[in-house]
This record gives structure tokens, C-alpha cells and sequence, in this order.
């Protein structure tokens, strides 16, 4: 096994243990959450923190990195990375919703909006 600056890489002589694979699998299962309530919470803006948020901060997390054989600090990162990734992605899109919802198409104050006589059809007869 190599390591670079105390962090595991591949083991090519790396044997089947069902174990590491049921912990990796949990934490699969863990950034998948993650990941689908940050897209629903940047879909609809709203910045709250959610639960899954924080666990990437808890001590369990480091205990399933250990437990499926990777280093936290390194998908610690990458799950950051990737959450800024889709932040990014919409925070820059534009609504196509129409700014006159709920709206007439003619503007008055009165209370049954009819319209004044510059905003029919006849005005300009």
C-alpha cells in the first residue's frame, strides 16, 4: 500500500472484505442524502443547515471513513468540493417565472381593476 503525506491510496493486492464494502456502502448512502437535500435547499433558496450537514463534522463520520478503510479529510473534501459545485450551479441560473404574476396586464389603483383609458384596445381611436 503507498501512502503520500500520511494519506491511504489504492492496495492493488487488495482482497474482497464484505465488512469495509457494507461501511462504504453506509457512507455512499450518507453523502447521497447530503447531497439531495443541499440541491433541494439551493433549488428553492433556502439557507438553512441541515442535519446531514452536520454530520460530516461528527466524530461518527471519522469512525465510518475508518471503518471503510479511507481517509475522512479526503472526503471530507470532495463532498465540499462537490456541494460548492452544485451551490454554484443555482445560484447562477435565472428564473423563468414571469414577474406579473398574479397581476393584470393594466395597472390601477381601484379595487375591481378596470382598466383607465390609456391601457384599452380603443385608446388610440
Amino acid at each position: 500500500m503507498g501512502n503520500f503525506q500520511g494519506l491511504k491510496t489504492i492496495n492493488l493486492e487488495e482482497s474482497k472484505d464484505p465488512y469495509r464494502n457494507l461501511w462504504r456502502n453506509v457512507l455512499i448512502v450518507g453523502i447521497e442524502d447530503l447531497f439531495k437535500k443541499k440541491q433541494k435547499q439551493y433549488m428553492f433558496n433556502n439557507k438553512k443547515y441541515c442535519v446531514e450537514e452536520m454530520w460530516l463534522y461528527h466524530p461518527d463520520f471519522d469512525l465510518v471513513c475508518e471503518y471503510s478503510q479511507l481517509s475522512p479529510k479526503i472526503v471530507r473534501n470532495k463532498i465540499i468540493n462537490a456541494i460548492k459545485k452544485m451551490e454554484k450551479k443555482y445560484v447562477n441560473r435565472k428564473i423563468d417565472m414571469s414577474e406579473m404574476q398574479g397581476k393584470w396586464f393594466y395597472k390601477t389603483n381601484e379595487l375591481n381593476r378596470r382598466p383607465d383609458g390609456s391601457y384599452t384596445p380603443m385608446s388610440s381611436v
